[in-house]
């Protein structure tokens, strides 16, 4: 009899052990530790070196000739943009000549467009992303991990690749330039046009 009551007394404590050294995860808390294992950096590494470097840029002398002739098929061929609207961004090239730097700003001299501006100190928002037509929100569940994307792609342009590229250069000299503008249908190139770059470099 009192072997039995052991082996009862046993039997229960080891219940007791498994059941607060096992449980169960609810499938939500799983699926949110997957979301944010995601490497939002190493996504737009790659998003940037593999993509936006090597990808096909309209230059702007081309894209200000063919808006003026074809606005809307040029929108659609060469423009990015969420939804419907009447604005969209677009992923541009040109050269020019560094006339004046005030506060990360760059005031280059294009031969051919008039005067550009390059923002080189704020690197924000979405532009660069949605330029480069290489990222879709269906791609995402949600527009905050959508968001994600552009603030990496940012700080790394941000931080990394635009400082190391204008400490090679300075007043006066003659660049070639990569990034992103935002145009409407009806917008003037002759405009004030400011460019967020992905590249800046001596020509």
């Amino acid at each position: 009899m009192k072997k039995r009551y052991a082996y009862i007394l046993g039997l229960l404590i080891v219940l007791t052990l498994g059941y607060n050294s096992v449980y169960f995860k609810k499938l939500s808390v799983v699926k949110a530790a997957k979301k944010e294992n995601f490497d939002f950096r190493a996504y737009a590494d790659s998003i940037y070196y593999k993509g936006i470097l090597k990808s096909e840029k309209i230059s702007l002398t081309d894209l200000s000739s063919m808006m003026k002739v074809n606005p809307e098929p040029t929108f659609e061929k060469y423009g990015n943009r969420l939804g419907i609207g009447n604005s969209a961004y677009f992923m541009i090239q040109s050269t020019g000549k560094i006339i004046d730097i005030k506060d990360g700003l760059y005031t280059i001299a294009d031969e051919k467009n008039g005067i550009i501006y390059i923002d080189t100190k704020y690197i924000f928002g979405n532009a660069i992303r949605d330029a480069s037509g290489l990222v879709k929100l269906t791609d995402f569940k949600t527009n905050s991990e959508f968001n994600k994307v552009s603030e990496s792609l940012n700080d790394i342009i941000r931080n990394e690749v635009i400082p190391k590229e204008i400490s090679k250069v300075k007043l006066g000299d003659s660049i070639r330039f990569n990034g992103a503008i935002k145009l409407s249908k009806n917008q003037n190139l002759r405009e004030k046009i400011t460019v967020i770059p992905s590249q800046i470099k001596l020509q």
